[in-house]
């Protein structure tokens, strides 16, 4: 039987790292210590305290929801500073956008979706998309699917169903502009306590298996954004309970347990990768400066 680590840690600007990868019946598992190679930290202005979500424009330049007003930024990584912003709709509890192609889609906590046609450009009236799902699922995260042509929408609390005890993520077909209502993912209660048995426990596993051992999903994990690995093709699921981030291969199955060690890591609600497999998480700033800090690291 395969060992799998209980544990990956990500220690903001350290450098060192190493893995061993093995197969079992063509299932990857992964023993590894994984830190990043020279991290960086982009303190955000003020009026982005509640940065929820952010996607790249290009490799220099994301744009960034904040989850209280319809206001897109454009942030510059050179400059490191707003180089424009504009509203986009009015209202509120904006959680997480995706580029696609030259159009700006955002998700809102009931998920319902907003198609930003050549956002670039400057504001225009969005397209919306009602879906099945409610405020009682609580919609955080939105990721390109770009392989199938669809957006994905995770849950932070119940699955459509009703469901707590897994966090489901749901395909919006990009074609048809139509949400498929069974889940192409899910996060289960037992992936999360099985991912953690038969390893030597560290400080962080033991947090863990505490909160599992309460047999309540949404004390170990909640999700507040996602993307894909653009040279992997992994799912990074981001929980800003706990700081970790769960890696799934194409298949779903959890691969791999990111934690966020750090103070500088306050709230992550963003993640996002540039085009060459840059990985950026944004922290709200809970009464502090927000910021977004690069995790640059070795596959």
């Amino acid at each position: 039987m395969n060992r799998i680590c209980p544990l990956l840690l990500v220690l903001f600007l350290f450098s060192c790292g190493s893995s061993d990868r093995e197969t079992d019946k063509g299932n990857i598992s992964t023993k590894e210590t994984l830190e990043p190679k020279g991290g960086k930290l982009y303190a955000v202005p003020k009026e982005l305290m509640e940065i929820s979500g952010i996607s790249f424009v290009s490799n220099d330049t994301l744009v960034a929801i904040q989850d209280e007003e319809g206001l897109l930024y454009f942030y510059d990584l050179t400059k490191e500073e707003i180089i424009k912003k504009y509203e986009f709709w009015k209202g509120k509890d904006y959680e997480d956008l995706a580029v696609v192609g030259n159009d700006l889609w955002i998700v809102n906590s009931s998920g319902a979706l907003y198609e930003l046609k050549n956002f670039k450009a400057g504001p225009s009236k969005p397209n919306v998309f009602k879906t099945v799902l409610k405020e009682d699922n609580n919609i955080e995260g939105l990721a390109l699917d770009k392989r199938n042509n669809r957006l994905l929408l995770a849950v932070k609390d119940l699955s459509i169903d009703g469901d707590e005890s897994e966090k489901d993520i749901y395909a919006f077909d990009l074609k048809s502009k139509t949400l498929n209502e069974k889940p192409v993912y899910s996060i289960r209660h037992a992936d999360i306590e099985n991912f953690f048995k038969g390893d030597k426990i560290e400080e962080f596993s033991k947090k863990i298996l505490k909160a599992v051992g309460n047999q309540n999903l949404n004390e170990v994990f909640r999700t507040s954004a996602l993307a894909f690995h653009p040279k992997t093709n992994e799912l990074y699921v981001l929980s800003s309970l706990n700081n970790i981030i769960a890696v799934l291969n194409p298949q779903g199955k959890i691969i791999r347990v990111l934690e966020l060690d750090g103070k500088e890591f306050i709230q992550p609600e963003g993640l996002a990768f540039t085009s060459d497999g840059r990985l950026f998480v944004s922290n709200e700033g809970k009464g502090k400066l927000a910021n977004i800090i690069e995790l640059k690291y070795e596959d």
